[in-house]
């Protein structure tokens, strides 16, 4: 008999954008590729919303789709009088009582075998899902959520918001722990968060990989050979942080030792201070609607990323196109990729630079690390076995 998975998501996973999206994504489509009946409640949210009618024809194969609008923008006024509580207006912010009500008519109509909450966004709702289903109830974990609060902190200049910050983080930390422990199963996305889960006892974990379909086709693309490029999210605080200071600490000083060589920055919600720093050999995108034909175009990835926490799709993502890579060991955590061998590893600036210079002045070594790269994905990531081996864990459980 099918197994019948309801997944809440903390918003439509709709288009295929970043690297959240794309996870989520791939969850749903895996699911139903095995044969499971699946159904989907999203938060459709000011923030990242999306019109059902340009949905695409996956979400017609769920056997229940709905959609609540939960207006998620940051408040002032509601920030400032969270001040005064002891709860995490991280989470807060994704409460709705539409979205429940929602939530508990669909649990009243159907009986389910698995309801995975993707993030811990989507956990306010655990509490309705025990008091209405005997569902196992999982938790897809893409971040230790409170890392990338805590390391945004740790890297702020001003003590007021620095202030704020360990703020945000400390009751963060205490939700997340407190609720990760009443989960059925944890799902984290990359091997750092199964680590932390093991050695910390928290929770049972079993570890889903965001993985890689080997029957995908790469389309053929012309390369410009002296580019290299940046593509993610703008709208998630440590991108636009690690961008910045690759401007200001890397870029400015190689360039004019590699005048040849053009910079691409891509993704959505590109924020003016960055904008404003076009010129001829940097060019800020935004925004791109096929990020694979993108990637194609450019010849090395940069990852500068100073905090953060999960894995990055976008990383795995391009090693499969069998991108050369440029990443902090920060970017690179939780992927299991060895520097100099099928990725380069730079945590400085002087590091970026000479990891630049050697790309780009030894082009056929920096070709083989990509190559190297291309095949680790192919025999680490492989999507196929992935979701089979995950299926026979849900029915053991049971």
């Amino acid at each position: 008999m099918a197994l019948k998975i309801l997944i809440l998501t903390p918003r439509i996973p709709y288009p295929l954008r970043d690297g959240g999206s794309i996870a989520m994504n791939q969850s749903i489509k895996s699911y139903i590729d095995q044969g499971c009946e699946v159904s989907l409640l999203s938060m459709n949210t000011s923030r990242h919303w999306v019109e059902e009618s340009d949905l695409p024809e996956m979400y017609a194969k769920l056997i229940t789709f709905k959609t609540v609008y939960v207006k998620t923008n940051v408040n002032p006024l509601s920030a400032f009088l969270n001040l005064f509580t002891d709860k995490s207006y991280n989470v807060a912010r994704f409460i709705n009582k539409e979205f429940e009500k929602e939530f508990e008519k669909i649990l009243r109509a159907e009986n389910y075998d698995i309801i995975q909450f993707e993030s811990i966004y989507t956990s306010p709702y655990l509490k309705t899902a025990r008091n209405l289903s005997e569902a196992k109830c999982v938790c897809r974990v893409h971040n230790i959520e409170y890392l990338i609060w805590q390391r945004l902190s740790e890297h702020e200049s001003s003590f007021l918001k620095r202030t704020y910050l360990n703020l945000l983080t400390s009751r963060l930390k205490n939700y997340e722990i407190e609720v990760l422990r009443k989960f059925d199963l944890l799902l984290p996305i990359s091997k750092k968060e199964e680590d932390y889960f093991i050695e910390t006892q928290l929770n049972k974990c079993y570890y889903l990989p965001f993985g890689i379909d080997l029957k995908r086709e790469i389309p053929n693309v012309e390369q410009e050979v002296n580019s290299c490029y940046h593509i993610g999210s703008m709208d998630w605080a440590p991108n636009v942080e690690g961008v910045q200071w690759f401007l200001n600490n890397v870029w400015n000083e190689v360039q004019p030792e590699l005048p040849n060589i053009t910079l691409y920055l891509a993704g959505k919600n590109m924020p003016p201070s960055i904008r404003s720093k076009e010129k001829n050999n940097l060019h800020v995108i935004g925004e791109v609607d096929d990020v694979m034909q993108f990637s194609l175009e450019k010849n090395i990835m940069i990852v500068p990323l100073l905090s953060g926490a999960g894995i990055r799709i976008k990383i795995i993502e391009a090693m499969l196109l069998g991108k050369t890579i440029i990443s902090t060991s920060i970017g690179e955590e939780g992927i299991g990729a060895t520097d100099k061998v099928n990725i380069l590893i730079a945590n400085t600036a002087d590091e970026f630079i000479s990891a630049l210079k050697f790309c780009f002045q030894h082009t056929d070594d920096a070709r083989k690390i990509g190559l190297n790269a291309q095949e680790f994905v192919r025999s680490q990531y492989r999507l196929d076995q992935i979701y089979t081996k995950l299926i026979e864990h849900f029915n053991l459980m049971k």
